[in-house]
């Protein structure tokens, strides 16, 4: 364990191409982002990332024009089953609804490197062959849900992609593959989003100004069940709009996002009470490396009314994606599924937890992400602490930053270690013995002697501002509750430069960790 000063307490790329070829237009009013003031040396949200490049001679991408009715959801980027850094190529995962009755042969998908002039470069078809998931639940028409597998791209460059419909190209985007461990990078992180709210689209506009080089969302992606009707209402229409206003952007299309499963995602309902429940694992495609669990133990239950329909669309994804990990750069994140049927002390789930950790200690950041707050300063949710049992584990193996959202606004602990005295109680409590170390401020001081807790929950659902008992908790060095927000974070070999910024583009907080 490493050394900290010791105060003992006892604690129960973004790219900016839209559908079509557009852009996003940055001047208008609410992706206006102001100077920000104190900190660090403040600066607007849409700042240039380390290492950015400006990359000007590119030529725009050529305008496609997309028929009406094409898709019944536009395309969108993730990861896929690829939680290793590729090497000397690239891999991204290119989804995309469209009617149950579209035949997948009529599609295709080329890429390409783009120029400073337009025929600088040729299309290229990609080589792996395209899937779909058929999705017939609940309110939702059926539908297919088509993957296709963009490899082969140059490793943190720029590529253009394009979808055919027969011979006639039907979509276009400008998107980044996945960056090297060598290169610096930018990610926004926030959770508990998807409600439809002013707030939710004015959080989506700051991201897309940030330009970050992927998304993570820190659990309840939408509200407040998780059902593809609730994608279909409040998050399809605020993240992958066709152009840039004030209810939505073309985020999804350019930008790759991960996402952690929370409550409202896969805890909050059953089959046979909603059909369409569960939604995150069809619409989703992200690394299946997490601990093997079985259906019946360690896993969201889903009812017992016929699952059929929703395994058919789920294939290896449920249960199996609810926990992963993945690379991102020099960055190692350990995504765990937080819900409380979860048992992290169980020794084969926490087995998993340390090899994880163990493999990764190579990468310079190590992240741990999930929905569920070990360490909160709010009345609500204030006992939903079983993650602190992991505590001991993420300061073993030098976790820099530990994620979390659940908790509808922003906080920051101080770096902290925590001892487990005694099993989570009926109510969810973990009591233990906290040392925090109050000499790091962030500022002047940036080398923490432990884990910092991060929760970030204010990215667009009805924000929280009761505090426990009246106050702040001791280990609570931040706290924000009366905005929604967004956390964008810098990383290099070096640093992890973080702000938290406003949905009015202020900023809020401003800290950092050195090595």
């Amino acid at each position: 364990m490493r050394k900290i000063k010791k105060l003992v307490l006892v604690s129960g790329a973004f790219l900016g191409a839209g559908c079509a070829g557009t852009s996003p237009n940055l001047s208008t009013p609410q992706m206006q982002t102001p100077s920000l003031g104190g900190g660090l040396g403040a600066r607007s949200v849409a700042s240039p990332a380390p290492g950015a490049t400006a990359e000007a001679s590119l030529a725009p991408l050529e305008t496609v024009a997309t028929p009406e009715k094409t898709f019944v959801q536009p395309p969108y980027l993730q990861l896929g089953n690829r939680p290793t850094l590729g090497g000397k190529t690239e891999g991204l995962e290119l989804l995309w609804i469209v009617p149950a009755d579209t035949k997948l042969d009529e599609w295709s998908v080329e890429t390409r490197l783009p120029g400073a002039a337009a025929a600088t470069t040729s299309w290229t078809k990609i080589k792996g062959k395209l899937s779909a998931k058929p999705v017939a639940v609940g309110v939702i028409k059926p539908e297919l849900v088509v993957s296709a597998p963009l490899e082969g791209l140059a490793p943190g460059k720029l590529f253009d992609y394009r979808i055919l419909r027969g011979d006639k190209p039907v979509f276009a985007a400008r998107a980044r593959a996945r960056k090297t461990a060598k290169e610096p990078q930018r990610f926004v992180l926030f959770g508990d989003c998807a409600q439809g709210t002013d707030g939710q689209k004015k959080v989506a506009a700051q991201t897309l100004a940030a330009k970050p080089d992927y998304v993570f969302i820190t659990g309840d992606i939408v509200y407040g069940k998780g059902l593809a009707s609730e994608y279909v209402k409040n998050y399809w229409p605020v993240y992958n709009a066709e152009t840039a206003g004030a209810d939505g952007v073309p985020l999804l299309r350019s930008t790759l996002t991960v996402a952690a499963p929370g409550n409202h995602d896969i805890r909050s309902t059953t089959l046979e009470k909603t059909a369409d429940g569960f939604a995150y694992f069809y619409y989703w495609s992200q690394p299946l490396n997490g601990p093997a669990v079985a259906s019946t133990k360690f896993a969201s239950p889903l009812g017992s009314t016929d699952t059929k329909a929703f395994l058919t669309a789920a294939g290896e994804r449920y249960p199996r994606m609810a926990s992963f990990s993945y690379d991102y750069g020099n960055a190692h994140w350990t995504v765990l599924d937080a819900n409380a049927y979860m048992d992290w002390s169980d020794p084969a789930l926490m087995q998993w937890v340390e090899a994880d950790l163990k493999a990764a200690q190579k990468a310079t950041w190590r992240f741990v992400a999930f929905h569920h707050p070990p360490f909160n300063s709010n009345a609500e949710h204030f006992n939903d602490q079983w993650m602190r049992v992991l505590a001991p584990l993420f300061e073993k193996y030098g976790v820099s930053v530990v994620w979390a959202g659940h908790v509808h606004d922003y906080q920051r602990s101080y770096p902290l270690t925590f001892l487990p005295t005694k099993p989570r109680d009926t109510k969810g409590a973990v009591e233990g013995k906290l040392t925090l170390n109050k000499t790091y401020d962030g500022v002047k001081n940036t080398k923490p002697n432990a884990p910092i807790y991060i929760v970030s929950g204010a990215g667009g659902a009805g924000l929280y501002k009761n505090l426990e008992k009246g106050k702040l908790q001791d280990f609570t060095a931040k706290y924000i509750d009366d905005t929604h927000s967004l956390t964008v974070v810098d990383l290099t070999d070096k640093t992890l430069d973080a702000r938290q910024v406003g949905a009015d583009g202020k900023e809020l907080d401003h800290w950092k960790i050195t090595k």
